[in-house]
């Protein structure tokens, strides 16, 4: 348990510095370095280690909320850390553990072998990552060459570490076909269009209104490595659907998840008619222009656009006939 938010470490010779025992937020084995500074999208981690999302560009005023929100709990709190609500990697660690010795589902086990992997290699660049900015905070505004050259020693040692966890995590391309891989790129982009719908409203019968708002993004989860990031979509249950090139993973948690194949999924797309009433739909969505089904998931999600949701089914489609 942690008390203190600060504890001294020897980091080299006659050198001690202050290091923060909050948990230090990066998107290290999610991108490469420097794809940010090129496409300008901040990675928003969620409080499990090696799984979040990309912001897109939106001018929705909801989904910035909606960001704002998931950024608040980034913010450092002593009484998040000393509550055990920041993220923990040997708390997570334990947790895959425990779940590995209950898996029979080969391909569950083997994204959570190399997710428990790839989380002892996060955790060993995390506590560098807080060394290097005690580092930083011993600098201040002075010059020192001694201090300088610690840094870079441990900067040295997160570059490695960088190679390290890319050859440790799931790698999707390593697993499918080029063609399979060229379909769903395609499915990508489609999904990507779908996404920056301003309203997605998810069908949720236990919910008063049954129409609640919900955002879809790109994303990462349990460091699944992929060039064009995971489809998601979010239902106002808390449960996410990351999008695979041959199936779903239906996650509760970082282990707790379906691997539903997408061969078996029936996913329809539906114009809603305009001229005609619609008595279940809400004041809340009048604006709403299609919907898509997915029978098999228990989900009905209404948007505010046609085309972008017919293409994106259509694509669907023709990564199935891939499969």
């Amino acid at each position: 348990m942690k008390i203190f938010p600060y504890k001294r470490v020897h980091v080299a010779e006659r050198l001690w510095v202050k290091v923060s025992n909050h948990f230090h937020y990066s998107d290290f084995g999610v991108r490469d370095t420097g794809e940010m500074r090129y496409t300008g999208r901040r990675y928003i981690a969620s409080n499990t280690p090696g799984t979040g999302f990309i912001e897109r560009e939106s001018e929705s005023h909801s989904y910035h909320e909606f960001v704002r929100r998931a950024l608040q709990q980034q913010r450092r709190s002593y009484l998040r850390m000393l509550l055990g609500r920041e993220p923990d990697f040997g708390r997570e660690i334990a947790t895959v553990t425990a779940a590995l010795q209950s898996c029979d589902d080969p391909r569950k086990r083997e994204i959570l072998e190399c997710y428990l992997n790839a989380l002892s290699v996060a955790r060993s660049e995390e506590k560098l990552q807080r060394i290097v900015r005690g580092i930083k905070d011993r600098i201040g505004h002075h010059s020192n060459k001694y201090l300088v050259s610690v840094m870079s020693h441990y900067k040295n040692k997160i570059a490695q570490l960088s190679k390290d966890i890319h050859a440790v995590e799931y790698h999707i391309k390593d697993h499918y076909p080029e063609p399979v891989m060229q379909a769903y790129a395609d499915m990508v982009q489609a999904f990507t269009k779908m996404a920056a719908c301003r309203r997605i409203w998810h069908h949720n019968e236990q919910r008063r209104d049954h129409f609640v708002q919900v955002f879809f993004d790109l994303a990462i989860f349990d460091f699944i490595r992929s060039d064009y990031y995971l489809p998601l979509l979010r239902d106002s249950f808390g449960n996410c659907f990351y999008l695979l090139p041959d199936s779903v993973l239906v996650a509760r948690s970082s282990v707790d998840f379906d691997i539903v194949p997408l061969k078996t999924l029936t996913i329809v797309s539906q114009e809603l008619a305009i001229e005609e009433p619609v008595d279940v739909l809400s004041t809340r969505l009048g604006d709403a222009a299609s919907m898509i089904r997915i029978p098999d998931l228990n989900l009905t999600y209404y948007f505010n656009h046609v085309h972008a949701i017919v293409n994106f089914v259509a694509a669907v489609d023709k990564l199935k006939a891939t499969l």
